[in-house]
Parts: C-alpha cells; sequence; structure tokens
C-alpha cells in the first residue's frame, strides 16, 4: 500500500462554512483532482468535508465529496418541457418526470405484452385449426417477432441513442398498432370456417368427394401473420432499447434496477391479461359475427372448436394508439437526465477514466453510422457484456418456447380445453414471471448490488430454477384410446399406433376430422367411424350399432356417447403451484442481468449495447426457440390431422414423450446459461478506484496563535483496501 501524507494549514474562521462553499471537486472549476495536486500546487487554504454522511439519493459516492444538500432544480431547457413544437403548456410539465415516463412505458410494455405473449399464444391452438397449420409453422408466427426485432434492433438502438428517444418510442407504439391491426384481417377475408357440420362422421362404405382447394388457400394466411408479427417486433425492439436507455438516463443508477424491474414486471402483467381476456375470448365461436349461435352444434371441449382469436388483436391495437399519445408528448429527454449525467460514477468493464461520457445535443444522424461498426466490435469485446447476453440467449430460447406453446402443453397433459388451458396460464404462469422481475429489481435495489452481485443473484436463481424443472414430468393419464394407447377389441399384436383395424377397415374412416367417442366400459375412440358406428341418434349426441365395441349388458346394443371418457385426474393442482414457482426462479434474474449490462459498458453505449444484446438474444435465443419447441411438439405427434395427402395439425400427442423432451430441454439449456453468467462474473473486472481519507490532526510547525489544527490526507490504493 502507497500512503502519501501532507500537511496544510487553515485559517481561523469565526462562522460555519455554508452550503455554497460546501461543493465537490467535481463540480468546481478547476481541472485538477485532490489526487493530482502536489505538494508545489497546493493551495493556501482547505476546505474540510463536511462532517455528516453524503446524502442517499441513489447517487455513487466515490472519491469526490457531495454537497451536503443536492440541488433538485436543473436548467430549464425548452427542448425537455413536454409538449409539440412550440406549444408546452406549464400543466403537461407536471408529469415531465422519471415517475410519470415509468407509468406510460408500463402501459407500452403491457399493451405489447398482452398482444404479443398474451393473445398470439392464446390463439396457437385456434390457429393451427383455423389455417391448417402444424405446430412448427405456427412457431414461425411468434419467431418472425424477434426476427423482425434482431434484424432491426441495432439501427433502432443506434439511432435513437441520442435525444428525441420518447419520440422514436411514440412511432414504435403505432407500428405496433399497425401489426395488431393487420392480424386480425385474415377473420374477415378467409371465409367461415368448416368444423365439418356437412360431413358425417358415421361408418360408411362409400368414399366422399374431398375438395383440396380451400385447405391451402388457407395456409397461405400464414404469411399475412407474419407481416403482422414483423411489425410487431419493430415496436417492441423500440420499447426495450430506447425505452429502457431511457429510463436509465433519467434515474440514479441504483435505482435504475427498480424502475426496470417494474416495467419488466408490466410487461409479464400483459401476457397475463392476454391469458385471461383471450382465454375468455376463445369461449367465442370464431364466427359468431356472421353465423347464428343455434347453427353451431360443438361445445368449446370439442378438439374441432375455433375460438374467437382476432378480438384481441383488435384490442390490442386500440391499446397502442391510446399508449403513442401521452408517450409522443416527452421532450428530448427528461430534465433529469443532466443531473445524472453529471453526478454517475462509471462502473464500466475495466474503466481507467479515459473515457469521457457525453450526449449529444441532437439526434443521431444517417451520417453517423459510419462509426456503428467500431463501436459493436468495442461492445463484443467486452467479457462481461458478451457472456449476459449469450445466458440471455439461451433464457430466451426457453422462455419464448414456453411462452408460446404453454397453454397447449396444459391443454395435451391434462386434458381440457384451449381456453381453460390459456386462463389457467394467465392465472398462475405469467404472475409468477411479473413477480419474478419485480423482485429480482427490488433485490438489487434494497442490497444496492453492483456489477457482481447482480451477477450472482442471477446464478443463484438459474441454479434453483434448473432444480424445480421437475415440474414438468407432472401429467394426467392419457387415457385408454383404442388404437394409440390401447389395442382394439379382440386384437392382438398390434403395432400402435394404428386406428385401422378390421372391425372398422370398410368404413372408409379418415383422420381429418376428430370427434371423440366414448362406450360404456371407458373405451375412447377416435371418431364414431373409428368404433365401427352406423347409426347416428337424431340428436347427435350418440352412435349406435358400433362393430369394434362390447355390447352393454343392460341392453346388449353397442354404442357410444359424443365426448371424451370422463377422467378424475387432480395432478393438475399439483402442477400449477409448482410452475408458478419454476417462472418466478426463471424471471428473477432479468432485471439484474439488464443492470449488469447497462453498467459494465459505457455511458455512450448503453442504448446501443441493449440493441446489440436483444439482436444476439433474439437471433440465438427468441427466434429458434418456438421453432425448435413446436418441432419438439410435432415429434410427439401420434395421430396428425391429414387431408388430401398432406398432414396440417396434430391431434393426439404422445403425453410421456412430451414431457420428457420438454425436461431435457429446458435442464441441458439453463445449465448452459449458467455457465455464461459463471464466465462473466469470473471476467469482470471493476473499474480501477482510488479512496481519499481525511486526517484531522494538530500541527507540530505552527504558530498556535494563527493556527488551530492541520489537515492529513493520506491516498490508499484500491488494491490494498
Amino acid at each position: 500500500m502507497k500512503v502519501a501524507k501532507r500537511h496544510l494549514q487553515l485559517g481561523r474562521r469565526s462562522e460555519p462554512a455554508t452550503d455554497d462553499e460546501l461543493v465537490p471537486l467535481a463540480l468546481s472549476t478547476d481541472s485538477d483532482t485532490m489526487e493530482d495536486q502536489t505538494i508545489d500546487q497546493a493551495p493556501d487554504t482547505f476546505q474540510t468535508p463536511p462532517s455528516s454522511p453524503p446524502h442517499e439519493n441513489g447517487f455513487p459516492n466515490g472519491d469526490i465529496l457531495y454537497r451536503e444538500k443536492v440541488r433538485d432544480k436543473v436548467k430549464d431547457d425548452p427542448e425537455t418541457r413536454c409538449g409539440y413544437w412550440s406549444c408546452r403548456p406549464q400543466i403537461l410539465q407536471k408529469c415531465n418526470n422519471p415517475k410519470c415516463l415509468l407509468l406510460f412505458l408500463s402501459f407500452f410494455s403491457m399493451a405489447q405484452g398482452f398482444v404479443v405473449n398474451g393473445i398470439n399464444n392464446v390463439s396457437t391452438t385456434s390457429v393451427e385449426r383455423r389455417f391448417q397449420l402444424p405446430s412448427s409453422r405456427v412457431g414461425m408466427i411468434s419467431s418472425s417477432y424477434d426476427l423482425s426485432a434482431a434484424i432491426l434492433g441495432i439501427f433502432i438502438s443506434f439511432m435513437g441513442s441520442g435525444r428525441q428517444k420518447a419520440k422514436w418510442l411514440a412511432w414504435g407504439c403505432l407500428s405496433m398498432a399497425v401489426g395488431s391491426f393487420i392480424m386480425a384481417m385474415p377473420h374477415f377475408t378467409s371465409g367461415k370456417y368448416e368444423w365439418g357440420q356437412d360431413i358425417s362422421l358415421a361408418c360408411s362404405k362409400e368414399d366422399s368427394p374431398v375438395d383440396c382447394s380451400s385447405d391451402s388457400e388457407l395456409q397461405h394466411y400464414l404469411y399475412v401473420l407474419i407481416l403482422g408479427q414483423l411489425l410487431h417486433g419493430l415496436g417492441g425492439t423500440t420499447l426495450y432499447t430506447v425505452g429502457v436507455s431511457l429510463i436509465d438516463d433519467s434515474v440514479p443508477a441504483s435505482s435504475s434496477p427498480m424502475y426496470i424491474g417494474i416495467l419488466y414486471a408490466f410487461a409479464t402483467l400483459g401476457p397475463a391479461m392476454g391469458y385471461i381476456i383471450g382465454g375468455q375470448l376463445l369461449e367465442i365461436y370464431v364466427d359468431f359475427d356472421t353465423v347464428p349461435s343455434s347453427d353451431v352444434r360443438i361445445k368449446s371441449d370439442d378438439p374441432r372448436w375455433v375460438g374467437a382469436w382476432w378480438i384481441g388483436f383488435i384490442i390490442a391495437s386500440m391499446l397502442f394508439i391510446v399508449a403513442a399519445v401521452p408517450i409522443s408528448l416527452f421532450g428530448a429527454e427528461l430534465p433529469s437526465a443532466k443531473h445524472v449525467r453529471e453526478t454517475r460514477v462509471s462502473e464500466m468493464h475495466g474503466d481507467d477514466g479515459t473515457m469521457i461520457s457525453s450526449v449529444s445535443s441532437e439526434g443521431r444522424k444517417l451520417r453517423d453510422l459510419k462509426f456503428l461498426p467500431k463501436q459493436i466490435l468495442q461492445l463484443l469485446k467486452t467479457p462481461p457484456f458478451l457472456f449476459i447476453t449469450l445466458a440471455g440467449a439461451t433464457e430466451g430460447m426457453i422462455t419464448s418456447g414456453f411462452a408460446t406453446f404453454m397453454p397447449k402443453f396444459i391443454q395435451n397433459q391434462f386434458g381440457v380445453s384451449a381456453g381453460w388451458a390459456a386462463m389457467l396460464t394467465g392465472f398462475m404462469a405469467v404472475p409468477g414471471a411479473a413477480g419474478g422481475q419485480f423482485f429480482g429489481g427490488y433485490l438489487c435495489k434494497c442490497l444496492k448490488l453492483k456489477v457482481k452481485g447482480c451477477i450472482r443473484v442471477a446464478i443463484i436463481c438459474s441454479s434453483c430454477a434448473v432444480l424445480v424443472s421437475s415440474v414438468l414430468w407432472i401429467r394426467c393419464n392419457p387415457g385408454n384410446v383404442a388404437g394409440v394407447s390401447r389395442e382394439y377389441l379382440n386384437s392382438t399384436n398390434t403395432v400402435l399406433p394404428e386406428l385401422i383395424h378390421t372391425c372398422n377397415k370398410d368404413c372408409r374412416c379418415h383422420t381429418e376430422l376428430y370427434e371423440p367417442v366414448c362406450d360404456s366400459n371407458g373405451v375412447q375412440y377416435f371418431s364414431p367411424c373409428h368404433a365401427g358406428c352406423s347409426i347416428e341418434s337424431s340428436n347427435s349426441e350418440s352412435y349406435s350399432s358400433c362393430s369394434c365395441t362390447a355390447p352393454t349388458p343392460e341392453t346388449n346394443v353397442s354404442m357410444v356417447t359424443v365426448g371424451k371418457c370422463e377422467d378424475d385426474c387432480k395432478m393438475l393442482y399439483v402442477f400449477m403451484p409448482m410452475i408458478f414457482v419454476s417462472i418466478f426462479l426463471l424471471f428473477v434474474p432479468s432485471p439484474p442481468a439488464v443492470a449488469a449490462t447497462l453498467r459494465c459498458i459505457h455511458d455512450s453505449h448503453r442504448t446501443l449495447g441493449l440493441g446489440l444484446k436483444w439482436f444476439i438474444v433474439r437471433l440465438l435465443g427468441t427466434v429458434p426457440g418456438p421453432i425448435l419447441f413446436g418441432a419438439i411438439i410435432d415429434n410427439t405427434c401420434v395421430i396428425w390431422r391429414e387431408k388430401c395427402g398432406q398432414r396440417a395439425s396434430c391431434w393426439i400427442y404422445n403425453n410421456d414423450k412430451l414431457s420428457l423432451n420438454f425436461f431435457i430441454f429446458v435442464v441441458c439449456f439453463k445449465l448452459v446459461s449458467i455457465t455464461f453468467f459463471v464466465l462473466a462474473h469470473q471476467m469482470y473486472k471493476p473499474p480501477s478506484e482510488k479512496k481519499v481519507k481525511y486526517v484531522v490532526s494538530d500541527s507540530e510547525n505552527i504558530n498556535s496563535d494563527s493556527v488551530v489544527s492541520g489537515v492529513t490526507i493520506v491516498t490508499e490504493s484500491d488494491a490494498g483496501i
């Protein structure tokens, strides 16, 4: 430890120092700091530091001395006032603060989560049925959001890294409004949904003509839905790069994780609303606006049912328009941003103090794009930033896949309707994510965690999430489905699955439509045709003369009733609380990871850093995530919907294999994520800091009549503390 001591004289004074005299050296006119002064350059007098500790106002209190009372007001800059052009009334300035900004951005993020991670995911099964799509292609709809956000994210984050961030956010709102409206358009142009109301599913020995043209045309609407998601991605990447950076620019460093945690919590409350509202909408028939309810003879628990998936997108479009108005009123930056820049201490990885933080007074210009490659390279050469980003990519692969297919997973593993599965997801899983986001930000604020502390939180919570991922093994018995999970009556050595048997081989059965029926022995059949039933009752609720079922002892008549066999499985009530805990732990690391990302890079690179981070996270994580999960689900399908020799959506899955695939997928990628967090923790180098101690002692070489005391300055290197 190197110690340098020097004695300075203090003149006697009759009154205490005023507040204006207690100015930190960093704000003085002298360009040299206390540590850089030599003995020959020592001032004649020296002002002692204030006796009371610095204010706990969220700003780091390192080497510089802070005022005993921090100024609350900043110079009134017309460009920072709320309003449009020259119309900036005083009443609007009451909302020109970080809390109101957080309120409006939280509403924006909630609307974004409502449509992207709520309504879109709730509608997965309905879109599959309505437009004859397999899960892997439906996964492309969700992935297109992240693909758009990844491609445009770097450009938007770079161009939006100057001032006028609020204007970029307003345009992002409008982009998402248009995207939501486009995603609802296929309902109005695709015609009425055909669920098989004119097709008899009883056993028939005659071939029925099949029209293949309509189905192929329906599958083309996939590209319209992808276009809407591309526009959603444009607005979403603006929110999570420019919006997060705007919040971080406007609040103290210790408060930033809390603000970001609240923003992310609202972003996960949006899907909760989407799942609950969307689940209710799925109980409404898709064509309720054009088809009388009396003509709809199927119920919401019927596999052929398609709910009103499109209404949620119309609601979301209106929400985005409402959000765009107040956000567009904010000025170039918040009035508090200048004070935050002047008082914030760098935590940049390996900072030696040579880089100077600056913010352009004007927005970015297209000619500034020539500096983009150099800044990207500088960010990628920062190890903590790179490894935290890669960890986020693996986390994103898991969260995006679950967000897309969680309702479908619950529906198939526990045998509930699509609407009820969506509502269960909204009740339990999504609030778990919101609570995890909020708790992660609150933990960072309470413990005043710096970069390494934030990364430790991510490591611990990710490790706990691995342990509770065993919840994916909880499921209900799929039941006795003839030709799928059990053999037909009087059949031996049958390789399952095999729906065609000697008892129904002459019935010309197909898998285009799925109408499960149940016999008196609790055996379920794919359709009345596969049960060999030739007579349909007048109310279409039962079939008789079934060649594949045993006759009932009472009537000696073989018959089946429409609907799945009843199941008294209660495992769903065990699954929901555990999946709540699992998703809570999965989302706790998110705010600490974002805070660590913002702290370990230079101030002027934060917006671009977020854009680059989300580019990598989406390109390597959230884009392939839904596609991989969809492929995993399709790989477990045992009975496909087939028409004209082509596979469309899946009717029945192998539940055991589905749980196994999901468990292996989650555990493997969580372990990779933990590895990246550990590497980020180990390779982070805190900035070199020096601490100054002030020791008051009696002077030995000074006349006691003229001087009362001396000050010894002890400078200690950071390595020795």
